[in-house]
């Protein structure tokens, strides 16, 4: 009996430069080393094989320690998820068409947007490793081999970028799935969106699905969401996300990632989300990169969130904060590079970071 059906009842698609990834869901902390040449491969192939096999077993190990979180929270995992799904063969697809983006956020990186090649001489002074293994391929999924698999049968499809709403293949993938009553009444659209990225003509598309669910990234409030997820325009945000409400989805959820330049202004940004849309949200812990962690803010900082959230997850994140000296110097001197490469103002947006 298996403990977790994710990698039976779901499929993750990735291309890199060297084949496809693959991986039993997107939150397995090996995803991305195993890669391979073919995309028939990733429905069978040694390795995926070989994890399917131990999740008959503790499924507990330190690759799914996301879901391990959550359900210590009493949330919903993904794993609890699958198990509910049952055994149908692949029926919900997690496709990541590519880096295509229009936003170059402050904790990502080239592989997953396109645009912060504009600043890659501020990426490579900070992260290690070759700029080429951040390069991806863009919008470069076996769209016709996706389809078919999902004409009539897909009972969710989920898509993340890049951003999907800039991409010219998810638009012609959506429109072609619209075109099948079956997929209309009964496949979930569900894509992960930066909120500025509308277009009337995507929105059309959307519209003649019954089951839409959107999550809408979004990492501060106001100027500090301007400032992490550069050069997002908070009015548009409001206007874009508005649109999506509009189309009546199913399920509209806000993602939090969590770090050092938005943790005092988490607060404040879950309670406008719920005041403007009602709106619910998920939140994460950022992991890479490391020098903008919670753990490079300065104690008293810290300290002052942990003693006045209403945020739980937060005490949850976080009830084993180290101050890192030497990534706070780093997280610092990185917003100024920033700053000087992107006009901005670190220090005036987000001055917790600064002391």
């Amino acid at each position: 009996m298996y403990n977790c059906l994710e990698s039976i009842n779901s499929l993750y698609v990735e291309k890199k430069d060297k084949g496809y990834v693959s991986t039993p869901c997107c939150l397995f902390k090996h995803k991305g080393k195993h890669i391979v040449k073919n995309i028939d491969d990733l429905l069978e192939n040694d390795y995926i094989n070989e994890v399917r096999e131990g999740f008959k077993g503790d499924w507990k190990r330190p690759e799914c320690n996301d879901c391990v979180m959550n359900e210590s929270m009493g949330k919903q995992s993904k794993r609890q998820t699958s198990l509910k799904r049952g055994n149908k063969g692949i029926i919900v697809w997690d496709l990541r068409p590519g880096n295509t983006c229009n936003l170059k956020c402050a904790m990502c990186n080239p592989g997953n947007s396109s645009k912060w090649y504009e600043d890659i001489d501020v990426y490579s002074k900070y992260r290690t490793g070759n700029i080429n293994d951040h390069r991806q391929v863009r919008e470069s999924l076996d769209w016709d081999w996706i389809y078919n698999r999902c004409k009539n049968k897909a009972e969710k499809i989920y898509i993340a970028g890049g951003e999907p709403f800039y991409m010219k293949a998810v638009q012609k993938f959506c429109q072609q799935l619209s075109q099948h009553e079956w997929n209309r009444k009964h496949t979930e659209i569900q894509i992960q969106t930066n909120g500025v990225s509308n277009t009337d003509s995507f929105l059309k598309t959307l519209e003649k699905f019954e089951r839409l669910t959107f999550s809408i990234s979004i990492d501060g409030w106001g100027s500090v969401n301007e400032l992490i997820r550069f050069p997002t325009q908070h009015d548009l945000f409001c206007i874009d996300t508005q649109q999506l409400v509009d189309l009546n989805p199913m399920y509209l959820s806000f993602n939090i990632t969590v770090q050092a330049m938005n943790l005092p202004n988490v607060d404040k940004t879950i309670a406008k989300i719920q005041k403007k849309w009602n709106g619910k949200y998920d939140i994460h812990k950022l992991y890479s990169p490391n020098f903008l962690s919670v753990d490079c803010l300065k104690p008293n900082v810290v300290e002052k969130v942990l003693n006045e959230t209403k945020v739980k997850e937060l005490k949850t994140f976080y009830s084993d904060y180290k101050f890192d000296k030497l990534g706070n110097d780093t997280m610092k001197n990185y917003l100024l590079d920033l700053d000087a490469k992107r006009g901005t103002n670190s220090k005036q947006t987000i001055p917790w970071c600064f002391e």
